[in-house]
């Protein structure tokens, strides 16, 4: 019974273990790069520094629906520097998707009326419905 029980937390605690996720930080956090309008780090409890992170621009200009991939610039291991890659005009949101082998993140980044940015993280990805309400 207890031997049962046992091989029936193993998920768990695998899923536990080590978690993956991708943080956000301002401009302050680019360093050399000063045009950069935020940073994007891969942590967690294992070693992240070589996770493979993508970013794109989702937006809206006089109601037409744009997509634009993002260059990301590597500031160490792990870390990357964004700049403004999107146009000035229209509303906007940043999703990034982290992979670490078996493991994947993702976080959308929001501005707030002041610039200030607002992440939602999550494990899965986002629906198509959710980026289009932050649209909105």
């Amino acid at each position: 019974m207890l031997r049962r029980f046992a091989w029936m937390l193993m998920p768990l605690a695998y899923a536990w273990a080590g978690g993956f996720f991708l943080t956000v930080h301002g401009p302050a956090a680019a360093g050399s790069a000063k045009d950069a309008v935020l940073t994007v780090d891969a942590q967690g409890c294992q070693d992240y520094s070589h996770a493979r992170i993508t970013g794109q621009a989702e937006g809206t200009i006089h109601g037409k629906r744009q997509s634009i991939a993002l260059e990301l610039a590597p500031l160490g291991k792990g870390s990357y520097a964004v700049r403004r890659q999107w146009p000035a005009d229209g509303k906007w949101v940043l999703v990034f998707s982290g992979t670490s082998g078996e493991r994947h993140t993702h976080t959308i980044v929001e501005f707030g009326p002041d610039g200030e940015l607002r992440p939602h993280a999550s494990m899965g990805a986002f629906a198509p419905v959710e980026v289009e309400a932050m649209l909105r």
